[in-house]
């Protein structure tokens, strides 16, 4: 692939399909927010007829190349091997429908159809990991990349996917948070059987990893996938000589734990000692990188 053919990329669809939806549409523009840096209010416009992006926050723009080179920190022939390999037909041509129904209202709580599942190897998620300060050679070990659609709906995404002990998966990407059916924890063998380490979200749990310096943990791990399956873990507590809890410090978290902590005074609240002043193990992370 060539600059000329790598410019008649679309834009929009580019971003979509690499989990980036717009959030509002005027004219033959859509704005998104800047896949840059973090925002709430869009600043990042495409011109749909031209082809061309535009982000207000830096002053900056051009077209497919361009936006590679920024987002990537490479040069132009960067940008082609980053292109080079990817299935472009479904890309090429411009936009022409609403936006409308690209993002889910998560309280509607769509049904989720996984189609496709694969090592993790997506540049957008692996920089989402980054972002969050986390080691994308640990998440390697324990997620893969999921392509999905919600209700049947034509429009696939991507995103992290971390499988659960009864086969569904828990969903993550720098847009969306979700999972789909059917829920449960999701047990990691350690070295160590005789101990538990407990945490509420699989991005804790590689936060911990990234903390430590470690690929794998020295005992077993529960992730609960939401705090509600706390009486799951309750039901394996009499396994484990030795629990440490990685909880989240808001208020359903500290109710988890002393729910645990009063069957088990044993237990260690690790959230307590190693980030008291955060709500959870990744803002630690965030805050210290």
């Amino acid at each position: 692939m060539n600059c000329l053919e790598a410019n008649k990329i679309n834009l929009a669809r580019f971003l979509i399909r690499n989990g980036i939806n717009p959030q509002r549409q005027k004219g033959d523009n859509l704005w998104f927010c800047s896949p840059f840096r973090n925002e709430k209010t869009a600043s990042f416009k495409v011109d749909t007829a031209r082809n061309l992006w535009y982000d207000f926050g830096i002053n900056t723009g051009g077209g497919m190349i361009d936006l590679l080179c920024k987002t990537y920190n490479v040069d132009v022939s960067g940008a082609l091997l980053i292109l080079d390999g990817t299935h472009f037909d479904s890309l090429t041509s411009y936009v022409s429908e609403s936006f409308s129904g690209l993002q889910e209202d998560s309280q509607n709580e769509p049904r989720i159809e996984i189609l496709n599942l694969q090592p993790l190897q997506n540049l957008s998620l692996l920089s989402y990991l980054n972002g969050r300060k986390i080691k994308p050679a640990f998440a390697i070990s324990y997620c893969r990349e999921a392509y999905y659609r919600f209700n049947g709906n034509k429009k696939e995404y991507f995103a992290l996917a971390f499988e659960n002990d009864r086969h569904g998966f828990e969903l993550r990407s720098k847009y969306f948070k979700g999972s789909n059916s059917p829920k449960a924890i999701t047990t990691i063998p350690g070295k160590s059987r005789s101990s538990a380490n407990l945490f509420e979200g699989f991005m804790d749990f590689l936060s911990a990893l990234t903390y430590f310096k470690t690929g794998r943990a020295g005992c077993d791990t529960i992730v609960l996938n939401g705090v509600g399956f706390v009486e799951k873990f309750i039901d394996l507590m009499p396994k484990y000589s030795r629990i440490n809890l990685f909880l989240d410090n808001d208020n359903a978290g500290k109710e988890a734990a002393k729910r645990i902590l009063a069957l088990r005074p044993d237990a260690i609240n690790r959230s307590q000692i190693i980030y008291p002043g955060y709500k959870d193990f990744n803002e630690l992370l965030l805050s210290q990188y």
